[in-house]
Parts: C-alpha cells; sequence; structure tokens
C-alpha cells in the first residue's frame, strides 16, 4: 500500500510540475507572436491547469479504468466550485463582474449540464447503468469547440482595450530572473552574479527554451498520468474502494490543490477576478474536453458515480452564478462562501458513506 501511495503522490506532483512547465513555455511562445494577454488567459493557461486532469482522464481510459475519468474530472470539478471558491469568498469577498456573470458564468452551467446529459443515462434514458459513449463524447467535444471559439472571437473584440494587468505580467516577467539569492550567489562578486542572472535571463528568452520547457512538461505529465492512475488504482483495490471514489476524493482533491493554492493567493492579494476566471475556464474545459477525448478512446461507465454526484455539480454551477447575480452588489460574501464549503463538506461525507 506504501508503494502505491508514493506513486501515487509523486504522479501528482508530476503532474503539477508539467503542467507548469507546458504552460510557461505556451505563453512565451504566444506571447512572440504578439497573442494578446486575454487570449492567452483564456486559452494557453486554462488548458494548461486542466492538463493534469486531462491527462489522468486519457490515461484512465487508455488503461480501462473508465469510472476514475469520470470521478477525477466530477470530482475536482465540485471541488473547485463549492471549496476553492466557497473559501476565497470567506477569505474576501468576490466581486463578480458583468462580463463573468453574463457570460462565463453561464457557459459553466452549460457545460455542467452537458456532462450531466451525457453522464447520467440512467436518469435521462432509462439505462441499467450509467455510461458516457463515443457519440455523447463527441457532442462534447463540439462544446468545447464552440466555447473556445466564442471565447477567441469575445477577447479579440477586447485586444485593443488596454489593462493593467498586461503591464503588470510584463514587469513581472522581466523582474522573475533578477529575484532570488542562495548560498552560490551570496559567494559570487557583485558584478558575476549580474553576468549569471543576464545569461539565465537571456537563455530563458529563447524560443528553443520555450519549446524545451514544452517538451519536458508533456514527458512529465505522461509518466505522472501514469503514476497517478497506477497508484490509485492500486491503493483503491488494497483498502477496498471503488475506483470511483477514489477518483472523487483522492485523486480530483490532488489535482485541484494547485488551484487552491493559486486561488487563494490572487484573492488575498486582491486579484479575486483572475482566480475565479481561471477556476470557472478550467472547469468548462474540464468537463468537455477531458471527458470528451476520454470516451472517444472507450466508453466510460461511471461505475457508483450517479446522479447525486452530478447533481451536486450542476447545483453548484447554478448556485455560483444566480447568487452573485440576484444580489444587489453582485459578490460572492462570506455568507455564501461558506455555504458553498457546507455543501462540499456535506457531499464528502456522502461520497465517504456510499464507498
Amino acid at each position: 500500500m506504501f508503494h502505491d501511495i508514493l506513486i501515487l503522490l509523486l504522479g501528482l506532483v508530476l503532474l503539477v510540475a508539467g503542467a507548469n512547465s507546458v504552460t510557461d513555455g505556451a505563453v512565451a511562445i504566444a506571447k512572440r507572436f504578439n497573442v494578446s494577454n486575454l487570449i492567452i488567459g483564456l486559452t494557453v493557461v486554462a488548458l494548461g491547469s486542466t492538463l493534469p486532469d486531462l491527462v489522468v482522464c486519457v490515461e484512465s481510459a487508455f488503461q480501462g479504468k473508465p469510472a476514475m475519468a469520470v470521478g477525477e474530472v466530477i470530482g475536482s470539478n465540485t471541488f473547485d466550485i463549492l471549496l476553492v471558491i466557497g473559501v476565497m469568498g470567506i477569505l474576501r469577498p468576490l466581486k463578480v463582474s458583468d462580463v463573468m456573470r453574463n457570460q462565463d458564468l453561464p457557459l459553466l452551467l452549460i457545460a455542467s449540464v452537458s456532462l450531466w446529459v451525457a453522464g447520467d443515462t440512467v436518469f435521462f434514458d432509462g439505462m441499467k447503468h450509467n455510461v458516457i459513449n463515443r457519440s455523447s463524447g463527441i457532442m462534447l467535444i463540439m462544446v468545447f469547440i464552440f466555447y473556445m471559439w466564442f471565447m477567441i472571437l469575445s477577447a479579440r473584440k477586447e485586444k485593443s482595450v488596454p489593462t493593467p494587468d498586461s503591464s503588470v505580467s510584463r514587469s513581472s516577467a522581466t523582474q522573475t530572473p533578477a529575484q532570488g539569492h542562495g548560498i552560490v550567489s551570496a559567494r559570487l562578486s557583485e558584478g558575476t552574479e549580474r553576468e549569471l542572472k543576464s545569461r539565465l535571463a537571456e537563455i530563458k528568452g529563447k524560443q528553443w527554451f520555450s519549446w524545451l520547457m514544452i517538451l519536458v512538461g508533456l514527458g512529465a505529465l505522461v509518466v505522472g498520468g501514469n503514476w497517478v492512475v497506477d497508484g490509485a488504482g492500486g491503493f483503491a483495490l488494497k483498502i477496498g474502494m471503488s475506483q470511483g471514489m477514489v477518483a472523487l476524493t483522492v485523486v480530483a482533491i490532488g489535482n485541484a490543490l494547485p488551484d487552491l493554492v493559486t486561488s487563494l493567493t490572487a484573492a488575498i492579494k486582491g486579484a479575486s477576478g483572475i482566480a475565479l476566471g481561471n477556476i470557472v475556464g478550467s472547469c468548462i474545459i474540464n468537463s468537455l474536453l477531458s471527458i470528451g477525448i476520454s470516451s472517444v478512446i472507450i466508453p466510460l461507465e461511471s461505475g457508483s458515480i450517479g446522479f447525486v454526484d452530478f447533481i451536486t455539480l450542476v447545483g453548484g454551477s447554478a448556485l455560483v452564478w444566480l447568487v452573485p447575480s440576484v444580489s444587489k452588489n453582485h459578490t460572492i460574501g462570506r455568507v455564501f462562501g461558506s455555504v458553498l464549503v457546507l455543501l462540499y463538506a456535506a457531499y464528502m461525507v456522502f461520497t465517504v458513506i456510499r464507498g
């Protein structure tokens, strides 16, 4: 059992590190082609943050563990929508922008409902068990393509409008190589240290270095995905848990923890819009692309995952959209944030009891 847990944890670390490496490389290349920060955030960054979930889903499908693919997506999205957004609201009330209320959050609800309709065949089709077949997977991918087209089209309309974030990101990007002092730096003369930092910044600015980051990151994603699926599967068998439950809890929470840390940090620093946008975009892509590709590879039988899991995800998506829309100040405050956290706690209790 210790071996399975170790492999699972190492796999999660590789997934996070690989996703960061791919995202950083892709962002650097996109900037060289003068792609706007808004489009980069909506596409490259959102896709990069979803890569761990996508890799686990596809790897689960290839290894014939479909319940793990479905459980990972539902568990990760539910964690992000209920717990992460809830904790963000408790720490610092989130002001939800007009664009988020009128565009992004409704799209999140559409994506969650699409996944529910595709996956809950017992409820909608009267089948004996839930399965996401290839035709449903193709439907999800088509919805994803429409979503990306709509996002890029909307972003192009805003491309000419300068944003404070763009100047901040450019300045921070140029300052990053000059930060950090260690034992080696302390022993170097000031001139040598400055020269080394200048050379390092020059190397990081090369296009080949960005492509190298992408390739290394993809390698880490492949290895990490294998280890996560193998470790989680072995762990489930040894303690008598279903693959779906392990995916809903251990794997999903492990993959979503970076979102929690990143979003809470952004919220504390007052960048709640960026944090909320990243979560919403990632959940949409996760529901549509991860499950869509996986179910095209092999029909995904959900096992013990059923109506309660789907309706929790859909209900959470609806609440996160409707409550800020009807409130006077359009915020996710401490009271609503506490409600979201309690809902997630209740769902986890139900999941553990169900087994």
